[in-house]
C-alpha cells in the first residue's frame, strides 16, 4: 500500500510538471496536439526480477504462470514498454491475438521506433489479413531501424507472397542475408529463384 501511495505521488508530480510546460489550448496553427507524453515510472529491482521470471516462464513453456507473474507488475507499470511487450508475448502464447495487438499498439504509440514491437505487430496483422497495415508498419520500422534483419525478412515475405512485388522482395531478402552472420541457405534459394523470375 505504501508503495502505491509513493507511486501515486510520483505520478501526480509528473503530471503537474508536464502540465506546467504544456501550452494551454491549441497549437499556434489552431490544431489541438495529437498526444501528450505518457509518464511511466521506472521499474525497481524487484519489478525487474519479476519480469525476468515472466521471461523464464515463457521460455519454459508456462505462459499461464508468466501471465500470473506479470499481473504483479502491471498494477504499477501498466504502460511501461517492457510490460507491454511481455503482455503481448504472454497473450500470443495463450492464443489471445486481440490482447496482443492492443498491447503492441499501445507500446508503439509511446515508442514508435520499437523494432521488436513493430515486427511482432506486423506478424499479427498479417495473420488477421491486414496486409496493407503490416506492410506500412514494417516500412516505417525499417526507416528507424534499417539494420534489423528480421524486419527485412518479413517485408520480403509480404512483398513476395501477398503484394506480388518481386523486386522489392528480392531487395529485402538480399538485405536480410547481408545483415545475418551466417547465410540462410533457404533464403539463398529464394533469392536465386526471384532473380530468375525478375529477369
Amino acid at each position: 500500500m505504501k508503495r502505491r501511495a509513493e507511486w501515486g505521488m510520483v505520478l501526480v508530480l509528473g503530471v503537474l510538471a508536464g502540465c506546467a510546460g504544456m501550452q494551454s489550448g491549441p497549437e499556434p496553427d489552431g490544431r489541438m496536439p495529437d498526444r501528450v507524453a505518457l509518464v511511466t515510472p521506472a521499474l525497481d529491482p524487484s519489478d525487474r526480477d519479476r519480469l525476468e521470471q515472466v521471461r523464464a516462464a515463457l521460455a519454459g513453456g508456462s505462459p499461464a504462470a508468466a501471465g500470473r507473474q506479470l499481473e504483479r507488475v502491471e498494477d504499477d507499470h501498466r504502460f511501461h514498454p517492457d510490460v507491454l511487450m511481455l503482455r503481448a508475448m504472454v497473450a500470443r502464447h495463450l492464443d489471445r491475438p486481440g490482447r496482443a495487438v492492443r498491447a503492441l499498439e499501445a507500446l508503439l504509440d509511446q515508442s514508435p521506433q520499437h523494432a521488436a514491437a513493430a515486427n511482432d505487430l506486423a506478424l499479427l496483422y498479417r495473420q488477421q489479413g491486414r496486409i496493407d497495415q503490416a506492410t506500412a508498419l514494417l516500412r516505417q520500422a525499417l526507416e528507424a531501424n534499417p539494420d534489423r534483419p528480421q524486419l527485412h525478412y518479413n517485408l520480403a515475405v509480404l512483398s513476395e507472397l501477398y503484394l506480388l512485388d518481386l523486386e522489392q522482395a528480392l531487395t529485402h531478402y538480399r538485405r536480410y542475408q547481408s545483415l545475418t552472420d551466417a547465410e540462410d541457405e533457404e533464403v539463398a534459394l529464394w533469392i536465386r529463384d526471384l532473380e530468375r523470375r525478375v529477369e
